[in-house]
């Protein structure tokens, strides 16, 4: 179906730290094209092509170089055609807004900002389209005309039919089109000569098989019917290239008949005889078959449509050729002429999106959660921002985007604030010249942020860059954002290198963090030579300047940021350092990003050459998993590893088959003792509590890091211990040791009773554990959010109670919207389950049957499918469900009973139901006050 289009690549060798396309030469000026030629239509067709890909792709720039002699932008402007076309890529929007005109010498640059379908503040839900298009490749019926839609209809029109019935696709029937027109004044005068048509048409083809050359048909064009008489002999030729529009018209319509052979008036004229009715038939249908069709409902079918052939004679009765007739049926969702003719820039070049991507973008919307048990504070919506972004919330109770701004990234009223203090105070103690050089930088401004990092590349997902000191990212009033590289050796960088880290940040501002004001991140190389600090600037920069901070060579003046920018900038950048793939991506089938919380960004920040070794020590719920696994990747990013030289060890395969193995090699405890890994340079561990001291896995992995002089950081959280052993880790050495105690994974009153289980097992100490530490890690708990879920105790219960109430808890869930995945039956054994599941399952399966969910039971191991998982608590640490079922948490061992219950609850993000046996009530009357 798509025509074949001419590619062009993103021009990587400019200074900008910027997406550049370069289009080549071009006529420029009012005078020069008014009379437009080929060669020029062609030039504005690929201006086009490239600003749009600019709009849909975080902005950047255009270059092109003039073709006239003498040209002056302020003197003979652009020109109409051009300024039509890049109109025509932002729906008619004022240019000014997206697009900014500047010359240097004969080159000519377009500055584009990124398209934003929100308002001008990203406050409210935009009525705009996501994505910026030439075309929408759709067509539709408008009276007798075929029209392209645009994509504000296409929108509309999906809202208005977002309940149609799917496609029948057993073949043709009277269904509602998802596209269709206004159908409130059905019985309008108009409608009903329209649809006395469309039946006169249908009427025709069930009672005539042939037809006379001359004959005029009792019946005319309207919007579903459509006559059209192909004289050249390239018939075929020419209906693989425009039957498309009139399939994709009548089905995004009401559907229609079209006639070929009928001229005009109605008047039969046949086909040309050198065309063969087979050929003329599989034609249609290889066309019709190969055309794109996206569906918003469930059905998978294709355009539904008919075929007819009458025979055409002359006035003694002789054969002399044939009509054909198709009839096409309205379609519920959108049929494509053709692919859209919008464009993005994805692996170095402009492309042109196909009909399935573009759907996708256009129409891609935040996930429901109205079903979902947990509050959330929506901090970046899909409804009011960049093409490219991803929703991103925060739990209700955390601190919002804005508070973590303010915590963060501060503005002075009357000065350029320097953060973060800790890094500062270290960079200024090895590199004393350093705050001098910065100071002169920034002179003249007085109101903003100096933000300093060990590698702002690392910060943002890239490799570290070598011989970098640090960056500074200059985020102040009345100039542009600025990123200062200071690299101690002038040959230890090289500058496009450095340059990729500025274009990479502005890009994640924008693509990531849902900035979508005129943007650019300046970068400026400075050098730190000998005693006395010198500055040298980068190629990108105009040298010897008077003022440091005047950049207007290279970004227009609009490029500077305003009081306003400054704020949503600083919270772009907030989610930028701060977003992780949520968990609830898996749940919900989208991806959506959380948030770090203060203390976790602080752990992260941690200087990696300096703190090679750390015993992170965790309350339950407080993220240990997230935060070990973004380690990982800062790890990978700072010594430039490969997935197989980062080891991550845990106890359970569970856990490990969750990890995975893309980001790093993920192992059980057994299966490092039982295994060489030559390969490894850096290890982090995880669960390390639920560890034994067996064969040493603790020296074991130390040495292996310490010969590589790699990085050894160990999670544990002593509370969730599952065994009275030895976990093989000396108390008196957990040092240097960091501590979580903000629980941001369960709900208040979850974590209220996990609190209490917290201070019982303090209190009965019963099994050996570093209980000094512990007591002060305690008193610092608390629970970071307002969300207060529950807890249900339920005891003296009969098995086929348990599997009632858990049956009916269940059902209840599924009508609520909950799915499968939401669920986690756990027991205290694998024993255990398995008898639970063979009681469970039958009637558990018998009762969702009604509720018409499709159900599946599976172990730990499936904790990313969509199954119940039924399994031991033990095998289920590290994991989590939003409800767990906790059936009976009475060990082998009693002196872990407590450890074991907190761990069961700790497992539950929202909703935490125990269940006890009537012949032994666990812990007593422990329970009777709640």
């Amino acid at each position: 179906m798509a025509r074949q289009e001419e590619q062009f690549l993103v021009n990587l060798q400019t200074d900008y730290p910027d997406t550049v396309i370069d289009i080549g030469e071009i006529v420029l000026g009012g005078r020069n094209r008014k009379k437009t030629s080929e060669i020029q239509k062609m030039q504005q067709k690929k201006l086009a092509q490239a600003a749009c890909a600019l709009l849909n792709s975080g902005g950047g720039i255009v270059r092109m170089e003039s073709k006239t002699a003498g040209y002056s932008l302020q003197e003979h402007g652009i020109g109409l055609d051009i300024e039509q076309s890049l109109r025509d890529c932002i729906s008619g929007s004022e240019t000014s807004e997206y697009f900014t005109w500047m010359q240097q010498q004969s080159h000519l640059l377009l500055f584009v900002k990124t398209w934003s379908c929100g308002d001008a503040e990203q406050k409210t839900a935009g009525t705009k389209p996501r994505i910026c298009s030439l075309s929408t490749g759709l067509s539709c019926r408008s009276f007798t005309s075929v029209e392209s839609m645009t994509a504000s209809e296409f929108l509309r029109r999906k809202e208005s039919r977002a309940n149609a019935k799917p496609c029948n696709e057993d073949g043709p029937s009277p269904k509602e089109a998802l596209l269709n027109v206004d159908e409130g004044a059905r019985d309008s005068p108009k409608n009903t000569e329209e649809r006395n048509i469309r039946d006169a048409a249908a009427r025709f083809l069930k009672t005539r098989y042939e037809l006379t050359a001359g004959e005029v048909l009792d019946f005319t064009e309207s919007t579903h019917v459509e006559f059209k008489n192909f004289s050249t002999k390239n018939i075929l030729v020419y209906i693989r290239k425009n039957l498309p529009k009139y399939i994709s018209a009548f089905a995004n319509t009401k559907g229609g008949y079209l006639f070929i052979g009928v001229d005009d008036d109605g008047i039969v004229t046949g086909t040309p005889e050198e065309v063969g009715k087979e050929a003329l038939v599989k034609t249609v249908a290889d066309t019709i078959g190969s055309m794109a069709v996206y569906h918003f409902c469930s059905s998978q079918a294709g355009v539904q449509y008919k075929t007819y052939i009458l025979n055409v004679s002359d006035d003694s009765r002789d054969f002399q050729s044939f009509v054909c007739a198709v009839q096409v049926e309205r379609f519920c969702c959108a049929v494509f002429h053709d692919n859209p003719e919008s464009w993005e820039v994805t692996g170095g070049r402009v492309e042109r999106m196909s009909a399935r991507r573009w759907t996708e973008l256009m129409t891609a919307a935040d996930p429901d959660l109205s079903n979902l048990a947990d509050k959330f504070t929506n901090e970046l919506s899909l409804a009011n921002g960049p093409p490219l972004i991803r929703p991103v919330y925060s739990n209700a109770g955390l601190q919002p985007v804005s508070e973590l701004q303010e915590c963060l990234y501060p503005v002075g009223s009357n000065e350029i604030i320097w953060k973060p203090e800790a890094i500062c105070t270290d960079l200024f103690s090895e590199y004393p010249g350093l705050k001098d050089l910065m100071k002169k930088q920034i002179h003249p401004l007085s109101k903003g942020i100096l933000i300093f990092s060990r590698s702002w590349a690392v910060d943002i997902g890239l490799w570290e860059k070598q011989g970098v000191v640090c960056d500074a990212l200059l985020v102040a009033e009345n100039t542009f954002p600025v990123l200062y590289t200071v690299l101690k050796d002038p040959s230890s960088a090289e500058s496009e290198s450095l340059r990729e880290t500025a274009y990479k940040l502005k890009q994640a501002l924008v693509n990531d963090g849902g900035y979508a004001s005129k943007l650019c991140v300046i970068l400026k190389i400075l050098h730190l030579n000998g005693p006395e600090d010198q500055m040298e600037v980068a190629e990108v920069d105009v040298p010897q300047q008077a003022n440091p901070l005047d950049y207007s060579s290279l970004y227009p003046k609009d490029y500077v940021l305003t009081s306003r920018d400054v704020s949503d900038f600083l919270r772009a950048l907030v989610i930028v350092v701060l977003r992780f793939k949520s968990f609830l991506s898996d749940s919900l089938g989208c991806e959506i990003f959380s948030l770090l919380t203060l203390k976790q960004y602080e752990l992260l920040s941690k200087n990696l050459h300096k703190v090679k070794e750390l015993f992170v020590i965790g309350l339950p719920g407080t993220g240990k998993t997230i935060m070990a696994l973004k380690i990982v990747e800062k790890i990978r990013n700072i010594f430039h590893c490969s997935a197989q030289e980062v080891l991550y060890i845990c106890e359970n395969k569970p856990l490990k088959n969750f990890v995975g193995n893309s980001i790093c090699q993920s192992v059980t405890r057994a299966a490092f003792l039982g295994r060489n890994f030559p390969e490894v340079k850096h290890i982090v561990v995880d669960e390390a509590q639920n560890f034994r001291s067996e064969e040493n896995w603790h020296g074991r992995a130390q040495e292996l890091v310490r010969k590589n002089n790699g990085i050894f950081w160990i999670f544990m959280d002593f509370f969730q211990t599952t065994h009275p052993y030895d976990c093989g880790l000396d108390f008196s050495e957990l040092y240097p040791q960091e501590w979580l105690t903000k629980v941001v994974r369960n709900a208040k009153n979850i974590c209220k009773f996990m609190f209490d289980r917290m201070e019982e097992i303090l209190k009965e100490r019963k099994i050996l554990m570093p209980y000094g530490v512990l007591e002060e890690l305690f008193k610092e708990a608390e629970c970071a959010h307002s969300f207060l879920g529950y807890y249900k105790i339920k005891r003296n219960m009969e098995t086929s109670e348990m599997v009632t109430y858990v049956t009916e808890e269940c059902c209840a869930y599924f009508k609520q919207g909950y799915s499968a995945r939401d669920i986690a039956v756990l027991c205290s054994t694998g024993p255990a389950a398995d008898m639970f599941r063979l009681d469970l399952e039958p009637e558990l399966k018998r009762q969702v049957r009604k509720c018409k969910v499709r159900l599946s039971l599976g172990t730990a191991v499936d904790v990313s499918e969509n199954v119940i998982v039924i399994d031991s608590i033990r095998r289920f640490s590290g994991l989590e469900r939003r409800i767990v079922f906790c059936i009976h948490p009475n060990p082998a061992q009693q002196e872990i009973s407590l450890n074991l219950l907190l761990c069961a609850a700790s497992r539950a993000q929202t909703k935490f139901h125990l269940l006890y046996h009537k012949e032994k009530m666990f812990l007593g009357g422990l329970f009777l006050t709640f």
